[in-house]
């Protein structure tokens, strides 16, 4: 796990909690909300989702709800403001990348943040890009978030050097949008994004924009470094079986 896990210290923008400092007490509630907030999202969808829904999976009252969250939107905003600052975290999370196996294994690592990041707040990514275009702090958070993520990337590509027909900031662009579509299409097709899938995404952007060429995991096969090829047994009737 390369993200850790988020301590519900953030207060919510616009709620009645966000106007005070809150003792660990709160944070627990707030937290607990947050999460029943993400599981509400997920099972009905954003629209669907009523405040009774998350107080019933929170194990709390409608009462504490209105402590912490004006509303369902104020909830909202407090979920991707949260998932704002861990994709944020990613600005600054991927070192140089060149063509090499380290290269490889950076960008990699990188891969994976990008991806913890994202089936995380799946729940909330939904529905922030449903509203983004009806409310204008949601679509602010969305493009500040998406726009350092692409950033960095493409600073990393243009440190490769010049490469004809490739303009780092669209090459960046067009990374975050693939990555972004696949795990909703991986999630749609009820498929995981394991550790074959990363690989593969890796291996794609590391050969196309970093000058990659075979992938470190791919390499050890070549090289004698792979576990040896499992002996050969006999047949039932004693006589060795063919290869």
């Amino acid at each position: 796990m390369l993200l850790a896990p988020f301590d519900g210290s953030i207060e919510p923008g616009g709620g009645p909690a966000s106007r005070r400092a809150l003792r660990n007490q709160g944070r627990r509630t707030m937290r607990k909300l947050l999460d029943a907030a993400m599981e509400a999202f997920d099972r009905r969808g954003y629209h669907a989702t009523r405040v009774n829904d998350v107080v019933e999976i929170a194990k709390t009252s409608h009462g504490t709800f209105y402590l912490y969250f004006s509303n369902k939107e104020d909830l909202l905003r407090a979920l991707a403001g949260e998932a704002g600052e861990v994709v944020a975290a990613l600005d600054t999370a991927l070192g140089p990348v060149g063509p090499n196996d380290q290269g490889w294994r950076e960008l990699r690592r990188w891969m994976e943040g990008f991806s913890e990041a994202w089936q995380r707040y799946a729940p909330v990514l939904r529905a922030w890009t449903d509203l983004a275009m009806s409310d204008a702090e949601l679509s602010a958070q969305g493009h500040a978030a998406a726009g350092g993520v692409a950033r960095t990337l493409a600073s990393r590509i243009a440190e490769t050097g010049p490469q004809p027909g490739i303009d780092p900031n669209a090459a960046a662009e067009a990374v975050v949008a693939m990555v972004d579509r696949f795990h909703y299409l991986r999630q749609f097709a009820g498929e995981p994004v394991d550790a074959s899938a990363l690989d593969t995404l890796t291996t794609m952007v590391h050969r196309a924009l970093f000058g990659g060429g075979i992938p470190p995991l791919v390499s050890l096969a070549r090289d004698g470094s792979a576990p040896p090829a499992p002996k050969k047994t006999r047949a039932a009737n004693g006589a060795r079986k063919k290869a």
